[in-house]
């Protein structure tokens, strides 16, 4: 049983350090030119020195500071998209227009103003109704594509917090009486990222048909190719 544990905790913590760098080295590489493969080696260099200089406290003033971060950025760009730049109907409306174009019109908005050549690729770019949605909307929660997500996010997640190491230290470090009520609140906290990520940033790439293909978007580089997008340089 012990071996059968650490064998899944090894496949687990690697799966989610890759998945984390990944995703990081790709928006580094987006925003700033760097190649993703040196962003990978040199982004967990400040991870490996904060906390071989200040252990376990340092990992928790790290998850501090990392969260009211996150959590001033979404606030900020939540204020944006719909009282700033646009509104609730607004973004309503253009996810509506979106999945109301045919394929000539797609085709006519992702091409190139100067050539007229157009790059425009159904599985590839947000244009026109969604498979396997309720009529093909975006403003639905029948979606067959979104219960696989959730089926495999659940699962998935499952299993994670039973064989991720960070989610262990933090319970043996908490005293019992404070571990529950944390976790809980943890969990509050957390989910309240997803979906304000998603209700701001990612629906309004949707509406605003940015030209960002699915192999960027499951890189990551919605949130800051819309920042760009609304705030200029300083998204």
């Amino acid at each position: 049983a012990h071996l059968t544990f650490l064998f899944f905790a090894f496949c687990a913590n690697i799966i989610v350090t890759s998945m984390l760098l990944l995703g990081g080295a790709a928006t580094v590489e987006a925003l700033t030119g760097v190649d993703r493969r040196l962003a990978s080696f040199l982004i967990p260099w400040g991870v490996i020195l904060y906390t071989a200089a200040g252990g376990l406290k340092a990992t928790f003033i790290a998850s501090y500071i990392h969260t009211t971060i996150i959590f001033a950025v979404l606030i900020t760009m939540i204020l944006v998209v719909y009282i700033k730049v646009y509104s609730s109907d607004q973004i309503f409306n253009f996810l509506s227009h979106t999945v109301a174009y045919t394929d000539e019109e797609c085709a006519a908005i992702y091409s190139d103003p100067d050539t007229g050549i157009s790059f425009y690729d159904s599985s590839t770019y947000a244009c026109g109704p969604v498979p396997g949605n309720f009529e093909g909307s975006y403003l639905t929660m029948l979606s067959s594509d979104g219960l696989m997500f959730g089926i495999i996010n659940i699962v998935g997640n499952f299993g994670t917090v039973f064989v991720d190491q960070s989610y262990w230290q933090s319970a043996i470090a908490a005293r019992p009486s404070s571990a529950a009520k944390g976790y809980l609140l943890g969990g509050l906290c957390w989910f309240a990222i997803p979906f304000s990520l998603a209700t701001s940033l990612g629906l309004t790439s949707t509406a605003l048909m940015l030209p960002i293909t699915a192999s960027e978007a499951g890189s990551g580089l919605v949130p800051p190719a819309v920042a760009t997008e609304l705030l200029g340089e300083a998204g």
